[in-house]
């Protein structure tokens, strides 16, 4: 053990590391609030409830991709601060048209989205989708213009706001009104600090006026960076239906019930990788990004990031594997014990999640997204094929998790590979 932590101690003496555990500490102190508000959220909300809140998240999570048609990542990689301006710009301006084009769709075709679902109740939330979806284009671009300025103390100090404000919403409206409307007013509550404080704290920060981005060029940074909505977009795309086709699958095979058990697991084994693994993505990628525009290669820091994922993540993992069932029962309540089954059974598959996920932005960097794309397309693929064997073969979800997280967890690691390889800087194409 005490070789173990100080192999962990080891890694902690450069600047990247450094700036993670910046980041990482606010997000667990962001996190910690809603694990202890864990017992009294799931006493008062059904599984019924959080398969309503899954799915709703799912869709607008989905069609949230295409907000900046992914042009937001190229931020981080701009080669100066006019060119970052001029990504801000067009990102604002994409996300505002979409942003008009969600809202006539709702009106549209709310319902029929809420029955393709089986769900009256989804239907009357989607009103609210073009806000999400809003609020997360907000975050998602200013997220990356403050990771370009490594401002990583202001987005921690963001995240606990919005932990805080979305965990005491949640608490106060469930337990006043007994209805799922507390789960989706902490959801938005939550949007709003993470796309407007964020916004307005990391231009404050930076010193960039409105006015610089009104006035910035676009023309010359769509075309420069076109593979992001050309290939990084649908690899994108991809990978977030991926990530939402269990819930999608379940809700067809099964009921509302086996959603809010899946979401709930889901939920639970993402908290790692929300405060832990997102945290050193985030400078991963301002480190990644430097030192390939400076030396060809980010092999280095690409090893002490995979290194440090690791070590962390065996602790949490080996407990979900080994007594998953028994921990969400005892936290949670006993009607949860089937969540704690699912995430048993997916642990594996998180496991690899945890330590890849963060690392394969050098797809982006070494501008390898058509290859990127057709990886996702193999997830996607898996995914299907799992739940449709699963059910139709077997007749049992924890037999379709299973072979969803198999196969995964194969995919995940061909993903580390290949990472690896274009990290150093010589990799081939395929």
């Amino acid at each position: 053990m005490k070789a173990f932590l100080t192999r962990i101690l080891s890694y902690t003496r450069s600047d990247f590391v450094v700036h993670a555990y910046k980041l990482m500490s606010g997000s667990v102190l962001a996190q910690t609030l809603p694990i202890l508000a864990a017992p009294l959220l799931s006493r008062i909300y059904t599984p019924a409830n959080y398969g309503v809140l899954g799915l709703y998240m799912g869709i607008t999570g989905l069609v949230a991709m295409f907000g900046t048609l992914q042009y937001a990542h190229a931020i981080v990689l701009a080669k100066d601060e006019e060119e970052a301006q001029q990504l801000i710009k067009l990102c604002l301006q994409i996300l505002l048209g979409f942003v008009l084009f969600v809202a006539f769709t709702t009106l549209l075709f709310h319902q029929k989205i809420g029955y393709y679902f089986k769900s009256i109740e989804l239907s009357l939330w989607l009103w609210m989708a073009p806000f999400s979806i809003l609020m997360n284009g907000f975050s998602t671009i200013f997220g990356n213009y403050a990771t370009r300025h490594q401002h990583y103390s202001l987005i921690s100090t963001n995240r606990i706001i919005s932990a805080v404000a979305t965990t005491v919403c949640s608490l106060s409206i469930g337990y006043l009104f007994r209805s799922p409307l507390g789960l989706f007013a902490g959801l938005w509550v939550g949007q709003i600090i993470n796309g407007l404080l964020l916004m307005t704290l990391t231009m404050r920060k930076s010193g960039i006026k409105w006015r610089d981005i009104v006035n910035a060029k676009t023309q010359a940074v769509v075309q420069r960076y076109i593979n992001f909505p050309k290939f990084s977009l649908p690899s994108d795309f991809i990978n977030s239906f991926t990530n939402q086709l269990p819930l999608f699958m379940l809700n067809t095979y099964g009921s509302a019930t086996a959603v809010g058990h899946y979401n709930m697991g889901n939920r639970i084994l993402g908290l790692p990788i929300g405060f832990i693994a997102q945290s050193f993505s985030e400078v991963f990628r301002q480190r990644a990004a430097q030192d390939y525009r400076e030396t060809g290669s980010c092999k280095a820091i690409f090893l002490k990031t995979l290194k440090t994922l690791g070590l962390l993540s065996i602790l949490p993992f080996s407990l979900l594997l080994i007594w998953g069932p028994e921990i969400f029962a005892w936290v949670l309540g006993e009607k949860w014990w089937e969540a704690g089954h699912y995430a048993q059974i997916m642990g594996i598959m998180f496991f690899f999640r945890f330590t890849v996920s963060p690392l394969t932005y050098v797809y982006y960097i070494a501008n390898r997204q058509k290859e990127d794309l057709c990886l996702h397309l193999l997830f996607l693929l898996v995914a299907y094929l799992s739940f449709h064997a699963g059910y139709n073969y077997f007749g049992t979800t924890e037999s379709a998790l299973y072979i969803f997280s198999i196969l995964y967890s194969g995919i995940y690691c061909i993903y580390l590979l290949r990472s690896f390889q274009l990290s150093s800087g010589t990799a081939h194409k395929w």
